[in-house]
């Protein structure tokens, strides 16, 4: 959960470990899938859009800015929707507080569409299977694990 001050006025950053949770954008729709819990998730609407500023590591603030830039629609509720976002990729150890790796201004698009809603659906209906995969039996030296 982001509990810094830094972090509540947006300042922090986010990084995802690769190690731990995988993820890919299908037509407008990301997929994420956390490996140490087995759950995954799909991000939906504008979501979508502002994971792929989390993982280039902007900040709370660059990416409430940017998706306020992008879409039309009450500024407030934009930003709200955004945060509330934010601390549930945080929540669901999707993403963890850091600080900004990116720092270049994020430019808004020539044409700004209607904002929806960000949507983070979470699903654990295969989540025994995941966690019986043995990829979860590795160590630093890779995939068989030898003996």
């Amino acid at each position: 959960m982001i509990n810094s001050n830094a972090s509540r006025d947006g300042q922090d950053g986010f990084s995802v470990d690769d190690r731990e949770v995988i993820h890919e954008n299908l037509e407008g729709e990301a997929v994420l899938v956390h490996l140490g819990t087995g759950r995954y998730h799909s991000l939906r609407g504008t979501a979508s859009e502002i994971w792929e500023l989390v993982v280039a590591g902007h900040s709370g603030t660059a990416i409430v800015e940017s998706m306020t830039a992008r879409f039309d629609g009450d500024a407030n509720t934009i930003a709200a929707e955004t945060r509330r976002l934010l601390r549930e990729v945080v929540e669901q150890g999707l993403a963890s507080p850091a600080p900004p790796r990116a720092i270049s201004a994020l430019e808004a698009p020539a044409n700004r569409r209607p904002f929806t809603s960000p949507q983070l659906e979470t699903f654990e209906d295969m989540q025994d299977l995941l966690l019986l995969d043995p990829i979860h039996e590795t160590g630093e030296e890779g995939w068989p694990k030898r003996a």
